[in-house]
């Protein structure tokens, strides 16, 4: 991804400066990108240890995958094409990922994993790219988008399942939630009777799994509650810039509670891994920075879902991903995932390009 990025990015700079220069999108990330560069860079300079922190500032360039992709899918043939790529190599990868969880008995020993190797990562990347799907289902008026978004759905969710992770699953819920809700209101009780229904049929290992999400002594749970006691405790030490952007090992070992187990690199919690190793500063450019990305799919979107089509379709669902990858992250460190951060900035542009479009499935 890094590789494909990074070539799209100079051929792109070589036709941008190629007169007569195409059209660059102005996107709501603009400020936002120089605001989290800021904050990034403070970090690693005024850090526990600078050095170890150098060499993440790289996560500063991601935000320029937003306008990259803005700019390569402004008009609605590219759209489509970026849109079809996406929903097969979705149904590929909820494929891969099944296979792989049947393969090995279907077991939470073995579970469901993509080809990015993790079973968090994979859900992650599921909540990112169902919801889109299912968006598309809705609100395609184009039968071909619709059955084959539904399909992507269908495989997706049942992938998701054999992920066994719960923070997945609260996000999924969180993200059709967000979609029903904008669509159709009526439809709420729908889908929380129908989950409800699924919880009381689910085999035994998946109800325990999750009532886990919700049961505070759990000890996986707890191990999570001493991370982030640890993580406030770095930040009330560092609040401005935090302890810096290197792996937290070594500085959680001086910070574990007596009564954690684990030794961990991150801490499991968004707003928790930001502000022990960015302080305020940091916590701050990255609300700014989430309600940038919010933007670009849900401005001006009310008046393309009454107007439904395929663009209306990817924008709904582009806001719903990011609702659910919020919930997740919560509960994960989801945000410093670069395999997540590469499709959700990715679709984030591509919802950006296709503002204002809706009502012309017919024309395209």
């Amino acid at each position: 991804m890094s590789i494909g990025a990074i070539a799209t990015a100079v051929l792109t700079l070589s036709l941008w400066l190629k007169p007569p220069r195409p059209r660059w999108p102005d996107t709501p990330v603009k400020w936002a990108w120089l605001a989290w560069a800021i904050a990034l860079v403070l970090a690693a300079v005024f850090a526990l240890d600078p050095l170890a922190s150098l060499p993440r500032l790289k996560k500063a360039l991601f935000p320029g995958l937003v306008s990259l992709a803005a700019f390569h899918t402004l008009d609605r043939r590219s759209r489509r094409r970026a849109l079809a790529v996406l929903l097969l190599s979705s149904a590929v990868a909820a494929v891969y990922g099944t296979v792989f969880f049947v393969g090995h008995g279907a077991q939470f020993g073995h579970r469901a994993r993509g080809a990015v190797g993790h079973y968090m990562t994979y859900g992650g990347q599921l909540l990112i790219f169902v919801p889109v799907a299912a968006g598309i289902a809705l609100l395609a008026r184009d039968r071909r988008w619709t059955w084959a978004s539904g399909f992507v759905v269908t495989l997706g969710l049942v992938a998701l399942v054999g992920t066994f992770t719960r923070s997945a699953w609260l996000g999924m819920a969180a993200s059709f939630t967000t979609i029903l809700g904008l669509t159709r209101p009526r439809w709420l009780i729908g889908l929380a009777v129908a989950i409800g229904v699924l919880v009381v049929v689910a085999p035994a290992n998946y109800r325990d799994r999750l009532a886990s999400a919700f049961d505070p002594n759990h000890p996986m749970n707890l191990e999570r509650t001493y991370m982030w006691m640890a993580g406030l405790e770095m930040f009330k030490d560092r609040p401005l810039t935090g302890v810096g952007l290197e792996d937290l090992h070594p500085v959680y070992e001086r910070y574990r509670l007596p009564q954690a187990r684990e030794s961990v690199g991150h801490l499991h919690s968004v707003p928790v891994q930001i502000m022990a190793t960015m302080g305020i500063v940091g916590i701050i450019a990255f609300l700014w920075y989430f309600a940038a990305l919010f933007r670009c799919a849900g401005a001006g979107l009310e008046p393309m879902l009454r107007a439904p089509d395929v663009d209306a379709g990817l924008r709904l669902g582009v806001l719903a991903s990011l609702v659910g990858f919020a919930v997740a992250g919560l509960f994960e460190w989801n945000f410093g995932d670069e395999e997540l951060l590469y499709p959700l900035l990715t679709l984030a542009g591509m919802a950006w390009a296709a503002r204002g479009t809706g009502g012309r499935d017919a024309a395209a």
